[in-house]
């Protein structure tokens, strides 16, 4: 008698993946979620200089580019919550080492949502969406 062992389908034990979010959608999400506007970034981190910082919004924000420096990325954590080293993970690794980031707000393991009172306020509800976004529209995001 000859014994092998049949192949298992492991798709039905894979954790289902997320499609690869961009360093440019992640900054929309994140900007969209913290309910601001391109033109209200640009007065947040400039009084002076806003229609450049306006055009580099517009630019980081654009399929296939990204920051080339991380300071970039901290000075818009001046305006509204974005986390930079997602951000240059997102830049800088392949797909399958991206952090698990919700497509509704933009949040992800590393940076969680928080309520006012400042605690952590969400947990994943599916692949892709945080307990604060379920039921509510996502952000249509370009890949």
């Amino acid at each position: 008698m000859i014994n092998f062992a049949l192949p298992i389908d492991q798709s039905r034990f894979a954790t289902p993946v997320a499609s690869p979010l961009s360093p440019a959608s992640y900054l929309q999400l994140r900007r969209k979620a913290a309910g601001l506007s391109v033109d209200e970034v640009a007065r947040r981190i400039s009084t002076t200089n806003q229609s450049e910082v306006r055009a580099l919004v517009c630019l980081l924000e654009t399929q296939g580019s990204s920051a080339k420096y991380r300071e970039t990325i901290d000075g818009f954590a001046d305006a509204f919550p974005i986390d930079a080293d997602v951000y240059m993970q997102l830049r800088d690794t392949p797909a399958d080492q991206h952090p698990r980031i919700c497509r509704g707000c933009g949040c992800s393991e590393y940076d969680p949502c928080v309520s006012a009172d400042g605690a952590q306020s969400c947990a994943w509800q599916g692949v892709n969406t945080c307990t604060r976004c379920v039921g509510e529209p996502t952000v249509p995001v370009q890949q």
